[in-house]
């Protein structure tokens, strides 16, 4: 009969693997409303058409399969008996015989994507990849993987730790089934030929990724990638959180309190002791521990510069402006986490709760000054001209008022360096002896501005850099400006302080704010006067020689102060 029919069984965990046999599945709801109608225990029972989808693939013709998915085996409507199971989940995945990865049925082309696998996994030699890379005949099967590796599986949340503990994964697409670490040597060879994808499928020229992706950012780091990057935590202990929930922040969860819940298999005992899943406790209460946990065991509060505000974003829930969302997906992550940075050394935070609702939080930080004047943000879908536009711009205001009076060309010259080290967030690049980072940085955009935007005057300055190539090809300007400059200024702003320093940070900032280094924080933070001696979280910053312990240095010598911020 075509009906599936179901019978629940129980079982206790602590039966031996070889006796309790099961399949566990993976997979995402998709449609949420459950239309399609099986058996189980014999009553009707509707479930969503794609794990019905999922259920018809696995069935066999003349023998029951024993299986685990959540939707049968879990009441979703009782709270109490969801906070019970989910604290089971990584038993329950890690003792399966073996987990089925379903990525849907076939669409897309999606057994061109499984061809093109196996024929990467037969030529793993280099020559033999970059062949199959620049050979036409295979583009298609290349949007066909781009189009696999953006299936709405991979960006759910629980896929993590159902993949991460599993003994075994085949991975079941329509027809098609590989083992998982078919997928994982795939994700490994386009990341090995990450240039020749870049190459061969420039962004922007190429339609595949429904997300607006480059083919390279897709096929490197997303699909079986985005995963992967999960097993070599460089970080052990309490700080794993923090690593693990910064990395999962871009997975989807229906219920926002999994996005702590979801991923506490793949942590250490210790840690997911102090978070047991209580579906009952409000959202604001499961974060705020997030933040509390962390303060208490790494004596850090890097945690906070995880709320992110822009683009201008606001909680459905009322969160302190230090405690992040994690349900929310922000388009650009904090300073700390993407480059190594000690702006407040090795020195312990300083903190404390001064309410028991924890709404307020009391941070000993070090002042550095106060923002004078920003240039326009940049936003974080942005082209070429953005940056190009926003370059201009920082350059006309900011920069501008700081050099205005300045007769000497030697400390002008000094000015540009840094704006230009900012720019990049100091991370110089090598430039092979053709220039300076400077005059390179600004021959770039100079010669890119001059050949988009023919219209705008530009300054003596910059005509002059236009014509001085520094022996860099036309070809590679865009590139320099994309992997040196653009990341760096997606979601920010320059900006310039009362005393004269640079910086760039959230473009959430206001003429006001006021820089400091927290204790304990590997990055400045911009604050904002709120009234009553308390101060809203705006976000980090980069501030030019402040990134590695020099505001300590100040302190200790008596230079800066130390000061206490009460944050709302």
């Amino acid at each position: 009969m075509s009906m599936i029919k179901c019978e629940v069984l129980h079982a206790s965990l602590d039966t031996e693997p070889t006796t309790l046999k099961y399949i566990a599945i993976s997979y995402t709801w998709g449609d949420v409303d459950p239309s399609i109608r099986i058996q189980v225990d014999g009553h009707c029972f509707f479930i969503t058409p794609n794990l019905y989808s999922a259920l018809k693939r696995i069935r066999k013709q003349h023998e029951s399969v024993m299986v685990w998915v959540d939707a049968l085996c879990i009441n979703q409507r009782n709270k109490e008996e969801q906070s019970q199971q989910v604290g089971l989940m990584t038993a329950i995945y890690s003792r399966a015989e073996s987990v089925i990865a379903w990525l849907g049925p076939d669409s897309d082309n999606s057994t061109l994507a499984f061809q093109l696998m196996q024929e990467l996994i037969e030529h793993e030699d280099d020559k033999s990849i970059s062949e199959i890379i620049a050979d036409k005949n295979w583009r298609p099967h290349f949007t066909a993987v781009v189009h696999l590796f953006e299936r709405d599986f991979w960006s759910r949340l629980w896929i993590v730790q159902e993949i991460l503990n599993a003994r075994s994964v085949f991975v079941y697409c329509g027809s098609s089934e590989v083992p998982w670490q078919i997928l994982q040597r795939v994700s490994a060879v386009f990341k090995s030929h990450e240039a020749d994808i870049r190459y061969h499928f420039p962004r922007g020229t190429m339609k595949g990724s429904r997300q607006g992706l480059s083919f390279a950012h897709t096929l490197c780091s997303q699909g079986p990638a985005s995963l992967d990057i999960l097993k070599p935590q460089e970080k052990e202990g309490s700080e794993s959180l923090l690593e693990v929930l910064r990395i999962c922040r871009t997975k989807l969860a229906a219920e926002p309190r999994d996005k702590v819940f979801g991923v506490l298999g793949i942590l250490p005992e210790n840690v997911q002791y102090h978070f047991p899943p209580n579906y009952n406790a409000s959202l604001r209460e499961v974060y705020t521990n997030v933040v509390d946990y962390l303060l208490h065991t790494t004596r850090r509060v890097d945690v906070i510069c995880d709320a992110i505000y822009f683009p201008v974003y606001t909680s459905t829930v009322k969160l302190p402006t230090w405690v992040p969302d994690w349900s929310h997906i922000p388009t650009t992550a904090s300073l700390g986490s993407s480059y190594k940075f000690s702006a407040a050394s090795d020195v312990d935070a300083d903190f404390d709760f001064l309410d028991p609702p924890r709404t307020k939080l009391k941070i000993a930080a070090i002042y550095i000054d106060a923002l004078k004047i920003r240039g326009t943000a940049v936003g974080t879908f942005c082209t070429l001209d953005d940056y190009l536009m926003a370059f201009l711009h920082w350059q006309a205001k900011p920069l501008a008022w700081l050099v205005a009076d300045e007769a000497d060309p030697e400390v002008r010259k000094q000015k540009d360096e840094a704006f230009c080290r900012t720019l990049a967030l100091g991370k110089i690049p090598e430039t092979g002896g053709v220039g300076t980072w400077m005059e390179v940085c600004y021959h770039v955009f100079a010669s890119l501005i001059k050949e988009r935007l023919p219209s705008i005057n530009l300054s003596d300055q910059l005509s002059t850099l236009v014509n001085q190539t520094q022996g860099i090809p036309p070809k590679d300007r865009r590139n320099i400006l994309q992997d040196n400059c653009a990341s760096k200024m997606q979601g920010r702003c320059f900006f310039t302080t009362e005393n004269g320093l640079m910086g760039m940070g959230s473009g959430f900032m206001k003429d006001g704010d006021i820089i400091c280094v927290p204790l304990g924080c590997k990055t400045p933070v911009i604050l904002r006067p709120d009234g009553n001696h308390e101060y809203r979280l705006v976000g980090d910053a980069y501030i030019d020689g402040y990134m590695n312990g020099v505001a300590v240095k100040e302190w200790r010598r008596g230079i800066r102060p130390l000061q206490n911020y009460v944050l709302h």
